[in-house]
């Protein structure tokens, strides 16, 4: 394993559009020491042509027929060499420092198992439409990941000398919720944290597969809080905890969330002992603010 090398994944499938922008985006990085490996999952568009134009000697292409993005993640970890494995997506764009300020982080602090960024979300055409970034680093929290996921996959950077190739394997019985029963499992296992600064460019489309798949996310969701972060297998505290979850997308009234809270306030520490009161209060108390204050569906999904 390299010590300084840093494999960046690309899985990539049918992304003619975006595709030479997210890779130049990644070999114009200021941190040179990268291997890139990029898997074509059986791309039936131009995509590949694209890929093969790219005269960059850090560059692993393999392509090959579709086996589904799960499947080409994993191949992708496999591959890799470094001692840092960065993610990133067909359809995105990364700022030049992205992985030189990730990697001189986790060198500073090497406790931190996973790292994200802050974001900005990109339209179509590359125009931002909103921004996602803290005021201060901070990590997170196991009871965090009850109210929706609070990282943006593609932004992560995972740190072997903490982890295994093991432990970051993708499970093949999450489609479309891979990266966040990834982080249910790994939010026990080491700390994460989230860098406060925007070095991401995260593009929302009608093809992306958050949009294409938002229902069957949500539902497969909560099945990997309950696998990897719960003890015992109440089914009240998964109804309740449905409820919770599923406020991120404004999809519950009032009163079910206001009882939902209580109820899971007073079993927390019988779900998981790593649940902390202090977050879980700070966490209801902002989702009850929103569901008050928000007029409108749309206007509480904005607000993400």
């Amino acid at each position: 394993m390299n010590s300084k090398l840093v494999s960046v994944i690309i899985p990539v499938f049918n992304a003619e559009l975006y595709i030479q922008e997210a890779v130049e985006s990644i070999c114009r990085q200021t941190y040179k020491e990268l291997e890139i490996i990029i898997v074509d999952d059986g791309s039936t568009d131009g995509t590949l042509q694209i890929l093969k134009s790219f005269n960059d000697q850090r560059i692993n292409l393999i392509a090959r027929e579709n086996r589904g993005l799960i499947s080409t993640l994993n191949e992708c970890v496999a591959l890799s060499t470094g001692a840092y494995i960065a993610r990133m997506d067909a359809d995105d764009i990364c700022r030049p420092m992205r992985i030189e300020r990730q990697v001189k982080y986790l060198e500073n602090h090497k406790d931190i198992g996973v790292l994200f960024t802050g974001l900005e979300y990109i339209d179509a055409n590359g125009e931002v439409i909103n921004n996602k970034v803290d005021d201060q680093y901070r990590r997170v929290s196991p009871v965090e990941l009850l109210f929706g996921c609070p990282v943006c996959h593609p932004t992560a950077i995972f740190n072997l000398n903490l982890l295994t190739k093991e432990d970051i394997k993708y499970d093949s019985n999450f489609k479309n919720t891979e990266d966040f029963e990834l982080w249910t499992r790994l939010v026990s296992q080491t700390n994460i944290g989230i860098l406060a600064e925007i070095l991401f460019g995260y593009r929302v489309h009608a093809q992306s597969i958050t949009t294409t798949n938002n229902l069957n996310q949500r539902n497969t969701a909560v099945l990997a809080l309950s696998k990897n972060l719960l003890n015992g297998k109440s089914n009240r505290i998964k109804k309740y905890l449905t409820v919770i979850y599923n406020n991120h997308q404004g999809s519950e009234s009032k009163f079910q969330t206001l009882v939902a809270i209580i109820f899971i306030f007073f079993n927390l520490k019988r779900m998981n002992v790593k649940f902390t009161y202090y977050d879980y209060v700070i966490k209801s108390y902002r989702l009850m603010r929103k569901i008050i204050f928000s007029r409108d569906v749309n206007s509480l999904r904005r607000s993400r």
